[in-house]
């Protein structure tokens, strides 16, 4: 699984591009990323005027996101539990007590970036999260959620 993390890891997290420019890389509309925010599946940057930027992270979460649409024939709410069962105590290498004490993992039906109910490692934004950052690639769910290479 730490082979997925560090690949994930070198993917840009700074925010480039505007929310218009992200559609346009995409192919898909403004409107489309701000109903993939809303349903909690991507967090682009905010600026302080409120402005969303979206990294490289995003634009591939979305071709992520996409293609369990199109391809699996997912809904919003099956990509959200899906992405909810991402083992964030074993990426993040969590203490047996700081999983019982964490509610966001207690939290079936949306992943822990998109709970109220935020995790016990305090960090400026969700989007710094190894977590949020290696959910990004279809390909690599599977192995994430089961822990093991899907190479063999």
């Amino acid at each position: 699984m730490s082979s997925v993390i560090n690949q994930k890891m070198q993917i840009s997290i700074k925010p480039v591009y505007t929310i218009g420019i992200a559609a346009d890389l995409l192919g898909v509309s403004v409107h489309l990323l701000r109903v993939y925010e809303k349903e909690g599946l991507i967090l682009p940057h905010r600026t302080a005027t409120g402005r969303r930027l979206f990294s490289d992270l995003e634009i591939e979460k979305v071709n992520c996101i996409r293609r369990l649409i199109n391809k699996e024939g997912m809904n919003y709410e099956g990509i959200k539990r899906l992405f909810a069962l991402m083992p964030c105590w074993k990426i993040r290498q969590c203490s047996e007590e700081k999983r019982s004490q964490c509610k966001a993992l207690k939290n079936y039906e949306k992943p822990c970036w998109a709970t109220t109910e935020k995790c016990s490692h305090p960090l400026p934004s969700c989007r710094d999260c190894i977590v949020y950052r290696t959910t990004v690639d279809c390909a690599d769910l599977k192995a994430l959620i089961y822990g093991h290479s899907l190479d063999k």
